[in-house]
């Protein structure tokens, strides 16, 4: 049976999420580079991993996904990272990886190891809202907060587009995640991520919360770190079964500027 390149992906990723699951270190397996000097080398490596064939400079705040150490290494890391367009653009999704290589474990950081914010819940129970408390002396209504709005979804009103199998491909153009040949009744999905901050406020695009079905509510599976007032990130384990999702979003100076999303089954 052939297996396509982006299965291939998306199992790989889902044996790395376990393994680092199962060693009770990270939430989710992504990192961000943290490198005070504003970027790390990542070494572009092939066959034995020695063999450099380019490096690449990624800047503070940009993130990967973290694989495991580098083969025969002690201070790499291997890492999988998107494939940037030249021409840059105001919010980007990523739905896979297809770019690798070593970086060096000091010029990096783990995305939920990071300083959290602290979570609670709107009165109605139907938002997410983390505050950064990390400084007590910043007065309580001037500290940033990031709100999950969630609702009822209206996805049944909406055009699908499905395989001969059944399953749902598209709705309004859009791949769905968190769902698979039918939409489950009682629905939900991200309605809108809200951004606030001292001098700064935004609401997601709507492209960075798109199609995000069965969206958590359990604060185990969802959290918001930062590495500086600049760099704020937002990560939530979505869906369940066959239909789980993880998805990271990464917020520069008070707007979303990125996405990066993929299936891991449970």
């Amino acid at each position: 049976m052939m297996i396509s390149a982006k299965k291939v992906f998306y199992l790989s990723i889902f044996s790395v999420f376990s393994l680092s699951l199962m060693k009770g270190q990270n939430k989710v397996p992504f990192g961000v580079v943290k490198a005070e000097e504003g970027y790390a080398m990542v070494r572009v490596a092939k066959d034995n991993y020695r063999k450099i064939v380019d490096k690449i400079r990624m800047r503070r705040g940009d993130v990967f996904v973290y694989v495991k150490p580098a083969p025969g290494e002690t201070e790499w890391i291997w890492i999988k990272y998107p494939d940037k367009d030249d021409t840059e653009k105001p919010f980007v999704r990523y739905d896979s990886l297809n770019k690798e290589g070593m970086v060096n474990k000091d010029r990096i950081a783990y995305i939920d190891r990071l300083p959290p914010y602290t979570p609670t819940k709107s009165k109605n129970g139907k938002s997410l809202i983390f505050t950064d408390n990390t400084d007590p002396k910043i007065p309580a209504n001037q500290r940033s907060k990031v709100i999950i709005d969630v609702y009822p979804s209206n996805a049944s009103y909406r055009k699908k587009v499905k395989d001969a199998n059944g399953k749902i491909l598209t709705i309004d153009k859009v791949k769905p995640w968190g769902i698979g040949n039918e939409l489950p009744e009682g629905m939900t999905e991200i309605k809108s991520i809200r951004v606030q901050q001292p001098g700064r406020g935004s609401v997601f695009v709507r492209e960075a919360v798109k199609n995000l079905f069965q969206p958590t509510m359990d604060f185990n599976n969802v959290g918001v770190t930062s590495i500086d007032n600049d760099h704020i990130f937002l990560y939530m384990i979505n869906g369940s079964g066959e239909n789980r999702y993880t998805t990271l979003w990464t917020i520069k100076e008070g707007k979303v500027i990125s996405q990066i999303i993929y299936n891991n089954p449970e």
